[in-house]
């Protein structure tokens, strides 16, 4: 990533833990170019302006903590990053200070604070603390009351402040509703902002990545990005209010809403920016963008298939349902060409959760078509999963549980993968501290998903070991 500010930070203004510039402008830049394009949490032209100037407006050194304890996952030079609980590990090091200046921010309802909160809930995601982390999303909803930041500022505000505000609001509007749907449960708010996102396209911030055979940085137009995926998330979030607030849905209007959500998902696809249609998409952000649109309409059509009758012999929604599933895998497929699997992402891990469980569960019937396809599929998955072992926790959990999953006769395709799993006991036995509400192992949403929370499985396991 190509920024002139990031030459500029200097990391004794913000952190104790080191005092090497280059390292610290190297895990910012790891930072940005990978969790952050998807899961943004704060302006980053603003934030690196302040903390090259050493100002507080936009930049706090809880913030900067956070930042760099996520990045810690994605810095390849790094070892045992995974190993969250490791005291010499520098990942380790940057949360302790994180949750220490927490502490101390309590009670103070600040911008930077509620912009840290988003950044730590995503690191506990990926440590496989998702109810440590959606805590802090809650922290940060109420603190986001209490400023009124979801709301048209009354006052008269300057553009900057304006768009810091309007960006946060819907950064976190947005994450929690990923997080709800992904744990099916209840989103945290009632409402999406009222605050306006900016129209103009330079007050997102965007993106200069510097490719070897480019001449140059490449502009990214990080603007629509950021407007598709807040887009995108408002669906997202409706669809978690409505199966996973408490409401009884009767096989009637489970269809009819069903049927509502595809046609404002279809209205959204069909309605993006030329730049991220699917014939121009290349970033890792972009795959994800579409890998999460036909992620979220095979949940909506394989809920409508298992709940409602007509459905099940109907064959356009079967038609529509096949299609989603092959063009999913096709995007992860080319994701892996393009990108592979080796940088952090917390969301492909999901992703590759998904797909790789329905098939894994598909080999073991006997009547399974496409039987090479499935394993190859497979097989992929479980390549993608050992690389993010190498990069979070959860990974590592998660690709231990698949390769559980796989039976007997088509173990010979783990060998095929060729990952040696790290670490012995000690990394077994802190599946015990394991924290997660995630359901891993369900392709649809109407349904009880406490059995298959990524705890209770976990703890399943191992009473069926024992």
């Amino acid at each position: 990533m190509v920024d002139p500010r990031l030459d500029l930070v200097d990391a004794q203004k913000w952190t104790c833990i080191i005092d090497d510039n280059k390292l610290l402008r190297k895990l910012l830049e790891t930072y940005f170019m990978t969790e952050y394009t998807f899961y943004p949490a704060f302006h980053k032209n603003y934030f690196l302006e302040d903390m090259a100037a050493g100002r507080s407006d936009y930049c706090s050194s809880l913030l900067v903590h956070a930042a760099l304890a996520s990045a810690c996952h994605g810095y390849s030079k790094m070892s045992h990053r995974s190993q969250f609980w490791n005291p010499r590990t520098l990942g380790y090091q940057f949360l302790a200070e994180a949750r220490r200046l927490w502490e101390l921010e309590i009670g103070n309802a600040r911008l930077t604070t509620i912009q840290a909160a988003i950044v730590l809930s995503i690191v506990h995601d990926a440590n496989g603390s998702d109810e440590v982390g959606r805590s802090y999303l809650t922290q940060a909803v109420a603190a986001a009351h209490a400023i009124h930041l979801f709301s048209t500022p009354t006052a008269n505000s300057d553009d900057v402040e304006y768009n810091a505000r309007a960006f946060t609001a819907w950064a976190l509007f947005g994450l929690q509703a990923v997080h709800s749907f992904h744990v099916f449960k209840a989103p945290l708010l009632s409402m999406p902002p009222s605050i306006q996102l900016p129209s103009q396209d330079d007050c997102y911030g965007d993106f200069g990545p510097r490719y070897p055979s480019a001449k140059g940085p490449i502009s990214v137009n990080y603007a629509h990005t950021f407007q598709t995926l807040s887009e995108f998330r408002v669906i997202m979030y409706d669809v978690a209010t409505v199966f996973f607030s408490g409401f009884k849905n009767t096989p009637d209007t489970t269809v009819d809403r069903i049927k509502g959500f595809c046609i404002r998902l279809d209205s959204w696809y069909r309605n993006l920016p030329s730049g991220l249609k699917a014939t121009e998409i290349c970033f890792p952000w972009q795959l994800k963008l579409h890998m999460h649109y036909y992620n979220l309409t095979i949940y909506l059509l394989e809920t409508l298939r298992m709940t409602t009758a007509p459905a099940l012999v109907d064959e356009s929604v079967q038609k529509v349902l096949s299609d989603a599933k092959i063009k999913l895998e096709t995007l992860v497929r080319l994701y892996y060409q393009r990108h592979g699997f080796e940088s952090y992402d917390i969301y492909i891990i999901i992703l590759l959760a998904f797909i790789g469980f329905m098939h894994a569960k598909a080999l073991g019937i006997p009547e399974t078509v496409d039987l090479e396809s499935r394993r190859s599929t497979v097989v992929l998955v479980v390549k993608g999963l050992g690389d993010q072992s190498n990069n979070c926790y959860v990974a590592k959990v998660v690709f231990r549980l698949l390769k559980a999953s796989v039976v007997n006769e088509n173990k010979f395709l783990l060998k095929e993968v060729g990952i040696e799993e790290e670490g012995g006991e000690e990394e077994r036995a802190m599946e015990e501290q394991v924290n997660s509400s995630w359901p891993i192992d369900l392709e649809w949403i109407d349904v009880d998903p406490e059995k298959n929370r990524l705890d209770n499985v976990i703890r399943k396991t191992k009473e069926l070991e024992f």
